[in-house]
């Protein structure tokens, strides 16, 4: 299996743990993203400020394999907590191409890194 792994720490910041940040294989593409800034600081801990950066670091993963968030098929949100999901779901309307909204599931968990109110895991579709 040939794939293509992304790891463009000036693009989307270092990496704290053994994994990369996106991984292509063939025209599908899957990353996980949360609401770091390219120094590694969480940007706010406002479930909406976190919503909108993890949005904007999928763009950045995207634009490496020459995609864009029109391009995802499907989106896993985690909360630490379900009262969030009225902010997060602001940020998705206003960053997401919605022709149509990528099918979605959001779930809470009961715990993240610290500071950390919101990940999302795309799996997207990417011509080669």
């Amino acid at each position: 299996m040939k794939q293509k792994a992304i790891f463009n720490e000036k693009t989307l910041g270092e990496v704290h743990g053994p994994y990369v940040q996106g991984t292509k294989y063939r025209d599908l593409f899957f990353t996980t993203q949360i609401a770091t800034l390219q120094n590694g600081d969480i940007i706010s801990l406002d479930p909406y400020e976190q919503a909108l950066q993890t949005l904007r670091n999928a763009e950045l993963a995207l634009k490496e394999v020459g995609g864009t968030l029109a391009d995802v098929l499907t989106c896993r949100i985690y909360l630490t907590d379900m009262n969030d999901y009225a902010a997060v779901n602001k940020a998705y309307r206003e960053l997401m191409p919605n022709d149509p909204f990528p099918t979605r599931a959001c779930v809470q968990v009961a715990g993240m890194i610290p500071e950390v109110k919101v990940e999302m895991e795309f799996i997207c579709s990417v011509p080669e």
